[in-house]
């Protein structure tokens, strides 16, 4: 009997408890809810664009790329650009969907070699560079990334697949880190 009335002991302790501190108890979970439907409502109308991500290549080298990544996002492969060829620029694979953020880009890409490249002694090298992420508004789901000669990179936001034609790319680009 005397285990049936510790249980009795601990119920009438317990409902004492909630009678002083249930009032506090269901106010701050309120508190918590109501917080994080408020982070819900600002992030949606107010914050930063955030999601998903499709990368697309341009590629204005003589080498064909095998791969590249974006902060960790990867991105397709592109032929060897060939001046002669009008078919051979725009915009090439595209790939989705990766979250990509922050203020730094650091872009890895993986230079391949056509065949008399590689009869000549090219082989197969992989670039590194850091620079800064351009922001990016409301509806630019797009990251276009260019890859040009000299180890250059050119990030640009877009709301599809249309992009700048290489022409219309400011001069003086500069990446602020390359690494071979």
């Amino acid at each position: 009997m005397d285990f049936f009335k510790r249980i009795d002991k601990l119920d009438k302790a317990v409902n004492n408890g909630y009678a002083r501190w249930g009032k506090w108890i269901w106010g701050s979970m309120l508190a918590l809810i109501l917080a994080y439907g408020g982070w819900i409502v600002w992030a949606s109308i107010w914050g930063p664009p955030t999601g998903p991500v499709t990368l697309i290549i341009h590629s204005e080298i003589d080498r064909p790329i095998l791969g590249f990544s974006v902060n960790g996002v990867a991105g397709a492969n592109s032929s060897a650009h060939e001046k002669n060829n009008p078919y051979a620029s725009g915009p090439g694979g595209s790939t989705c969907c990766g979250n990509i953020g922050g203020k730094t880009a650091e872009v890895i890409w993986t230079l391949s070699t056509t065949r008399a490249q590689y009869n000549a002694g090219l082989r197969k090298e992989i670039r590194k560079v850091v620079l800064t992420l351009p922001d990016r508004k409301w509806d630019e789901n797009y990251l276009h990334v260019y890859f040009l000669p000299g180890d250059r990179v050119w990030l640009w936001w877009g709301k599809g697949f249309i992009s700048p034609k290489v022409n219309d790319i400011p001069e003086g680009i500069e990446n602020s880190s390359v690494k071979g």
